[in-house]
């Protein structure tokens, strides 16, 4: 059976490979291997291999010349099954398998549900993490932390709501925790309320006491610049008792309503609102970032003219994929901290912001 499974599974993989391939009108060339190395795969555009078979003698016809073998042009693949397996494997998604096969393009699945295949900007600031890097914890189910020369260097983090309730921070310091986004309110996406999380205080004072370092999040439903100017306010003035040292965020998402009052922005209006929330942060001496999943800000902003701004990153990806340059990356949601009642999402950020 298990022979049975590998030989299904490779299958699948190499037809959705091929329908992949197919969206991006590009060819997809799956050769197997001819060498001893295990990931090692044959180059339909080198030479043939030397054949074992005789020469054609006077008894024997001279073979009709095969087909002239085009050299790959800048859009084929070549990739072992070894390889489409281990991709396979190692992604929880289908998206996040599909994306290991296009380093040049971003996919992700639009507004409609439609897989989108988006050409990597290159004039933008690009992200140098090297993944390989990524290694789990020991002893955790599901934590991760990044190793370079031997060394620490991501930093462990969690980001709360009044979801999570009540929190122990002495217990959640003494668990590792370094820093956390503590949601500090919302707007309402049908009254326009600014309205403070009802943990706020009790999050933010709790975590300080216990030398956990903080920053805010703020989710917005700005629908001006005048809006999104008295967010950046509301955070501010709520903020001033505390000693937060990590970014002051705004997060953009989907809202739980379909008549949200930001669902018929552009992402040109999009854009300039989150603008004038940053410059009114940064204004005040504070570090404004960006909280967004691949399809916000691919879709919903023009990043093009963001790219001045820190980022917060979603993907539950094993690795994440995001191309540009991010400085948090929220990996999971399904998280245990001690401390924290219940699951909690897992950040690793790799800019020091508490002593910079």
């Amino acid at each position: 059976m298990t022979t049975i499974k590998h030989i299904i599974k490779t299958f699948s993989a190499l037809a959705l490979v091929l329908l992949l391939a197919a969206g991006l009108a590009a060819c997809a060339v799956f050769q197997p291997k001819t060498t001893d190395d295990p990931g090692a795969a044959t180059e339909v555009s080198e030479a043939p291999a030397v054949s074992a078979k005789p020469a054609a003698g006077a008894d024997e016809p001279e073979p009709a010349p095969g087909p002239v073998l085009e050299p790959l042009n800048e859009r084929q693949r070549i990739i072992s099954v070894d390889q489409v397996v281990e991709y396979a494997n190692n992604s929880k998604y289908l998206m996040e398998f599909a994306q290991r096969f296009f380093s040049d393009y971003i996919i992700y699945t639009d507004s409609s549900g439609r897989f989108t295949y988006a050409p990597v900007d290159t004039s933008m600031p690009l992200s140098d993490y090297n993944w390989d890097c990524l290694v789990p914890v020991p002893g955790s189910s599901n934590e991760l932390t990044y190793i370079e020369n031997n060394a620490e260097v991501s930093i462990k983090g969690i980001d709360v709501s009044r979801y999570q309730g009540a929190i122990d921070w002495e217990k959640v310091a003494a668990d590792g925790v370094k820093f956390a986004f503590i949601r500090l309110g919302y707007r309402g996406y049908s009254t326009a309320r600014l309205v403070l999380d009802e943990q706020f205080e009790n999050n933010i004072k709790g975590a300080v006491k216990a030398g956990v370092n903080v920053g805010v999040y703020f989710v917005t439903q700005a629908v001006s610049v005048e809006e999104a100017i008295e967010e950046a306010n509301f955070v501010l003035e709520a903020i001033a008792p505390y000693k937060v040292t990590y970014p002051i965020v705004l997060d953009i998402e989907d809202a739980a309503s379909d008549s949200a009052r930001t669902n018929l922005l552009t992402a040109e209006e999009r854009t300039d609102y989150t603008i004038a929330f940053c410059e009114e942060v940064k204004k005040k001496g504070y570090t404004p970032m960006l909280y967004c999943n691949i399809r916000w800000f691919m879709e919903k902003l023009e990043l093009s003219r963001l790219t001045g701004y820190d980022k917060w990153f979603a993907q539950y990806f094993s690795r994440p994929f995001f191309p540009y340059e991010f400085q948090v990356w929220q990996y999971s949601s399904k998280g245990r901290v001690d401390g924290i009642k219940g699951d909690v999402d897992l950040n690793l950020c790799f800019v020091d912001y508490a002593n910079r």
